[in-house]
């Protein structure tokens, strides 16, 4: 954070009249010959940064930029005073330069005037085409009105001969702790947000389930007094697989930022209304029959269940039209945590019962995304010959796999070679599993790389034909080491005896992947500089960020 004292002084002369920043008007009024000056103080706060659709154009991106210029709109009773001001660093306060556009006259016969604050910006560089702001003040009009306590326009008047002091409140958005940006001879008013995240199902009457479009709402709620709106009709991000529309229609988590309780709420007191209404989607599932929005009420105690370790955060699972689901015949415990009376150990649809299946393919209705068409789980319980994806992660699309169930070198045409040895399907296990990124019913991980948790170098298992992400079915085949130096990344592989790769496909990222990124590893973006018999790699990143890296192969023993 960074307290910024800026003092902007605001001369009054005699016989000028202002009007939209021009002096040159001609009969002007008499005007007090007296000066008053004002000096503002800037309050900085920063937003959490986490979410892509949730963070509005209006807010800059925090930096340690010094602050320059700022740029002020002040409208009077005799005109407007639009300038760019120097800010000035005295080695303990910043504060702004003596700017002769600044004299605003008193009205003759008066002792004071009324002045509005209307606009402030502060930037690091002066202002211009392409230069952005670091910091801004909201307006009272704007989506963030909320989150400090009076929002511009700021209404004051300002008496000739005297010096008045005012704080405004600016904004930005910063992605990291609060207390990295503290320095000890600043005023910090600290808001800090937290996230909550969103994802639903819609299932026609006949029990086909489909990803889900929705709107939402959020109000903060407080006894005796109006409800304050957060958001209104926030939608989250939606799409195809495929350019085309031949793939899978797929709506991301909407994670949106929410304050903890400001107005001294018990931690068990709700203090937040999420109002889900399902939405038509044209291309997915059209325009459905009408449904009851879904309200769900927070408590503090509430928001934090949702949080999880390393810095993860769990999303709220929506059902319309679902019937009962989750099902709940069971006590959750510690070994059955969703209550569908299936242990998690054996658990094939986490919140469903497994014995649920109509199309007798093995995967239970609740997590089959074709539930009348018997299909293949690597392609999410639908057929493989729409050519949605890579059943048996042999890295060859099903419409080019000669044999697509069952995992084979490219050479062979995605076949395992005959006499040879059993090939599988291997992923390197990371922290963050397949299905959570690309809402796919497919096994494998990704592994969230963040140098604060995982140090400079952290050695992760590489298991085959551990189906369901469950290794105590699968094959430990390797290791795999990832080393961090500055901008270098490397990764080393060290087989097991006996083993070698006939397929290997790497993926990396600064942000976390999605879509055929996801579950289509013959499109990963390091493809084209990796093979099989190279075990050792070092990429130079262009970004400081922590990072995401899937690593995925045909292993051979």
């Amino acid at each position: 954070m960074k307290n910024l004292k800026l003092m902007l002084a605001i001369f009054v002369a005699t016989g000028m009249l202002f009007s939209s920043c021009s002096k040159e008007e001609t009969n002007e009024p008499s005007v007090n010959e007296e000066m008053g000056s004002i000096s503002i103080g800037a309050i900085l706060n920063d937003l959490v940064n986490d979410n892509r659709q949730t963070i509005s154009d209006e807010i800059p991106e925090c930096s340690d930029d010094t602050p320059m210029y700022a740029w002020i709109v002040l409208t009077h009773e005799l005109g407007t005073e639009d300038v760019v001001v120097p800010i000035l660093f005295d080695g303990d306060t910043y504060f702004t330069d003596y700017e002769e556009d600044l004299e605003i006259p008193i009205p003759a016969n008066e002792t004071t005037t009324a002045v509005s604050l209307t606009t402030f910006m502060v930037y690091a560089e002066e202002p211009g085409e392409g230069v952005s702001p670091i910091w801004v003040a909201p307006t009272d009009e704007g989506e963030y009105k909320n989150f400090v306590n009076d929002a511009l326009p700021i209404n004051f008047d300002l008496r000739a001969g005297s010096k008045k002091y005012l704080d405004v409140e600016v904004l930005c958005f910063d992605d990291r702790d609060v207390n990295l940006y503290g320095y000890q001879f600043f005023d910090l008013i600290p808001i800090e947000l937290y996230e909550f995240c969103v994802f639903a199902n819609y299932c026609t009457d006949n029990g086909k389930h489909y990803t889900a479009n929705y709107n939402i709402d959020i109000d903060y709620i407080r006894e005796g007094e109006d409800d304050i709106n957060l958001y209104t009709n926030r939608s989250p991000e939606t799409g195809n697989t495929e350019d085309d529309n031949s793939g899978d229609w797929y709506a991301e988590p909407l994670c949106l930022a929410i304050p903890a309780p400001m107005y001294d709420e018990l931690d068990t007191e709700a203090y937040l209304r999420v109002t889900v209404t399902l939405a038509s989607w044209a291309d997915n599932y059209g325009t459905p029959g009408a449904e009851d929005p879904e309200i769900i009420y927070l408590s503090w105690n509430d928001v934090q269940s949702y949080f999880g370790d390393n810095d993860t955060i769990d999303y709220e699972h929506i059902f319309f039209n679902c019937g009962d689901d989750p099902i709940l015949d069971c006590p959750i415990t510690e070994e059955d945590t969703d209550g569908d009376c299936v242990p998690n150990e054996d658990d094939l649809c986490e919140g469903y019962d497994d014995d649920e299946d109509m199309d007798e393919d093995g995967i239970p209705d609740g997590c089959d995304q074709c539930p009348e068409e018997a299909g293949d789980p690597l392609d999410g319980g639908c057929p493989i010959d729409d050519c949605a994806g890579d059943a048996d992660s042999d890295g060859l699309n099903d419409c080019e796999d000669e044999c697509p169930y069952q995992a084979g070198p490219e050479s062979n045409n995605g076949c395992p070679e005959e006499g040879g040895d059993t090939c599988e399907t291997a992923y390197m296990e990371g922290d963050t599993a397949l299905n959570t990124l690309a809402n796919a019913n497919r096994w494998g991980w990704a592994e969230h790389y963040q140098t604060g948790i995982d140090g400079s170098s952290n050695t992760l298992d590489i298991w085959a034909g551990a189906a369901q992400n469950n290794t105590s079915k699968g094959e430990h085949i390797a290791t795999a080491e990832i080393s961090v130096n500055g901008d270098d990344i490397t990764l080393e592989i060290t087989l097991e005896p006996g083993v070698s790769l006939s397929e290997l496909h790497i993926n990396l990222s600064e942000v976390a992947p999605s879509g055929n990124d996801v579950f289509a590893p013959g499109q990963y973006n390091l493809n084209d500089e990796v093979d099989a018999n190279t075990l050792t790699y070092t990429w130079t990143r262009d970004y400081s960020n922590d990072f995401y890296i899937i690593v995925h192969a045909v292993a051979c023993y």
